[in-house]
């Protein structure tokens, strides 16, 4: 009986002893900063085909494509460790990027009185779209610890705040006969996705390793991917005056009514998807309490 009591005293004392150590460093703090691979290439098309009385077909279309986007992210989080090897863990981070878009056009037009066919087609000028993305998330958090190294795993849902906006160019063409005579020309209408603000609940995972350079400070490298849900946009065309690429219209006025109406340009132009999902490589500083 008094053996049992010494061992059982015994194992009191020393696991006394190793919470007591361990109850000094059971929060966490790391400040990051590192790189963001986005998921942002997308597609959106728009295509027509339109005649006037007496007039053969004219198909129009644009390919606007938006490119992935690499950037920089910064983060932040807690961890509370119940035990030296498990947790819960409370954090943020930080992407913005802003992908160049591409809008490449094409025309063509089969003349009623010649027999012959008229094709063009070109590119404008890149513009590009702007993603925010703030992922908050609260994780399980496991570590096991050799030496002066600890290793580390974390997964948990996740809240995302996201924003976004895009300019983008596509055609819109129009013709006129007179007896005789045809005319066709095409006008470079800007698109528009106004900003807009969105919250969507994904998740989060990531892994790395700590590399101790004191009782309270470490160095930390991690992997996290963060995933978030698509979310489809639609183009807005923008009426207003506008001149034709051949120089025979002139100051056309298009209105809403004209682009967004049934059947009309908008009505024809696909949705952008849109990815806020990125996976980031991150570097900095751990401090333990």
């Amino acid at each position: 009986m008094r053996k049992s009591l010494l061992v059982l005293c015994a194992l009191l004392l020393f696991s006394a002893a190793l919470f007591a150590q361990y109850d000094e460093k059971k929060i966490e703090f790391s400040l990051t900063g590192g790189y963001a691979l986005g998921n942002l290439a997308a597609t959106s098309d728009y295509a027509d085909t339109w005649h006037v009385f007496l007039l053969n077909p004219v198909n129009e279309s644009t390919a606007i494509t938006m490119a992935n986007k690499n950037s920089f992210t910064l983060g932040a989080n807690f961890s509370y460790f119940f035990s030296p090897n498990f947790g819960i863990q409370v954090g943020g981070a930080y992407f913005a990027s802003k992908p160049p878009i591409t809008s490449d056009w094409a025309i063509n037009w089969h003349w009623t009185s010649s027999g012959s066919t008229y094709n063009d087609s070109g590119s404008w000028d890149a513009t590009q779209g702007n993603l925010t993305s703030i992922p908050i998330y609260l994780n399980l958090i496991g570590k096991y610890r050799m030496d002066v190294v600890d290793i580390f795993a974390t997964a948990g849902p996740t809240l995302y705040i996201n924003s976004y906006d895009a300019m983008a160019h596509s055609i819109y063409g129009d013709q006129f006969s007179f007896i005789i005579w045809q005319w066709i020309d095409w006008f470079d209408v800007p698109l528009e996705i106004a900003k807009t603000n969105w919250t969507a609940f994904g998740f989060n995972a990531g892994a790395g390793f700590d590399i101790h350079v004191s009782p309270s400070v470490a160095l930390t490298v991690e992997g996290r991917y963060f995933y978030c849900p698509k979310k489809d946009f639609v183009w807005h065309w923008i009426p207003g005056t506008y001149d034709g690429y051949n120089g025979i219209f002139t100051g056309w006025i298009y209105s809403e009514a004209d682009f967004n109406g049934t059947g009309m340009a908008a009505s024809k132009t696909t949705v952008l998807t849109v990815n806020p999902s990125f996976f980031s490589i991150s570097g900095g500083f751990k401090f333990f309490f």
